[in-house]
């Protein structure tokens, strides 16, 4: 069966505020995080927008929180940050505002980069040992509440060695390599070689989609690991969250870790998203996932909906409480498995995330809390890391790329 290949039309919000006027300064910020909007040039344009609104209005608390968090998002300096505080300050004294809520989140996350940027943490350096890289912009999946940052623009293999010299000479060490699904951009396997020739640690998150004999010999001698997904034991409880024209995902996915059996490839990490549609079905999942001798790794990933409508938070959303009791439950039922769980709010700004086009963000845990910080390789790696915005204790946090062998 054809598989699909997609740049996903980010975010699809059935919250959208259809009546605003297109051109708006509040439609054109509603769009900023679509993949053709989300850069600096559009930011720029509507943060000189909000400027003029502002001066026209001093007192427009809409236009004070629209601007402070167009100038978070675009490549802030200490500067910009502590503007923005003050807009937020205005914003929240506008009672309408104010009785919204919307300041609250955005207040809390701007205290916090402050707080850093005063007071850092002592042996904390400024350093992205480890860097995630959707390096392709196409996805034959379609994942219920995905809020994966996709970028319209998509870089050569030529610009990629740039940036991977660049990763080098910083003191990166292990690169995860994801998308979309790297697998679908033919250079992958050139750029993961010279990624490997160049000394660093390896990992590619796939969706296993297009895996085949030829591509697991040749990713096993350039990989330090490979991540694939499993997040339900039946088609049924698979295609509640991930989603494709394939009737039966299961037997794909299971394909793939069977291909790395055969290969003895044992460096796989398996994924797997939990939600309320697929927390009573984990045991299931963990009896196919380690029936495979090549998995080395489980992860449970508490579903986030960031990027979701309010009916698709209410239809998936978990407590961290209840993945943790199943994940407890099923370590004792597996005390000889290595089984890991990452909470949601654990993932609050861990990413030195660079995107398809080259452009480097960092996502928070809020709607909308994505954060440009720079574009590679046409910025210098040491003006992108001196960003106020990067949380580096947050950054070193995390499972190695190397698996346990053995």
């Amino acid at each position: 069966m054809k598989h699909v290949e997609i740049l996903p039309p980010h975010p699809l919000r059935a919250d959208y505020i259809r009546h605003l006027p297109s051109g708006s300064a509040e439609d054109l910020f509603q769009r900023r995080l679509e993949p053709q909007n989300f850069n600096g040039q559009y930011l720029g344009d509507l943060v000189k927008l909000l400027e003029q609104a502002l001066a026209q209005d001093p007192q427009d608390g809409r236009s004070a929180y629209m601007l402070a968090f167009c100038l978070l998002q675009n490549s802030a300096d200490e500067a910009a940050v502590y503007r923005a505080n003050a807009l937020l300050d205005r914003a929240a004294a506008d009672e309408t505002i104010a009785r919204a809520g919307e300041t609250e989140r955005l207040r809390v996350l701007t205290s916090s980069i402050i707080c850093r940027m005063e007071r850092p943490v002592p042996g904390v350096r400024p350093v992205a040992y480890r860097v995630n890289w959707s390096i392709n912009n196409r996805c034959p999946m379609a994942c219920r509440g995905c809020y994966n940052p996709f970028a319209a623009d998509q870089i050569s293999a030529e610009t990629a060695f740039e940036i991977i010299d660049q990763l080098v000479a910083h003191g990166t060490t292990d690169v995860v390599v994801s998308g979309g699904d790297p697998l679908l951009w033919p250079p992958i396997f050139d750029v993961v070689d010279r990624m490997r020739a160049a000394g660093l640690r390896v990992a590619l998150d796939t969706t296993g989609y297009t895996l085949d004999a030829v591509k697991v010999g040749r990713l096993k001698r350039a990989l330090d690991s490979i991540r694939l997904p499993l997040d339900g034991s039946t088609p049924e409880v698979q295609r509640a969250f991930r989603r494709s024209n394939d009737p039966d995902l299961v037997s794909r996915f299971q394909r793939s870790l069977r291909l790395c059996d055969d290969a003895g490839f044992h460096a796989v990490r398996v994924h797997t998203v939990v939600s309320k549609q697929n927390v009573d079905d984990l045991p299931a999942i963990a009896e196919k996932i380690f029936s495979h001798e090549s998995v080395k790794q489980w992860v449970l990933f508490q579903w986030w909906g960031r990027r979701s409508a309010r009916h698709l938070v209410e239809e998936m959303a978990i407590s961290q409480e209840e993945v943790l009791q199943a994940v407890t439950a099923l370590k004792a039922g597996c005390p000889d498995k290595e089984i890991h769980f990452a909470a949601a709010e654990e993932r609050e700004l861990v990413n030195f995330f660079i995107q398809s086009s080259g452009q480097v963000v960092t996502m928070a845990s809020g709607h909308a809390e994505e954060f440009i910080v720079g574009m590679l390789p046409t910025s210098d790696l040491a003006d992108v890391i001196a960003s106020p915005i990067l949380d580096f204790s947050a950054i070193h946090r995390g499972l190695p790329v190397s698996v346990p062998q053995g």
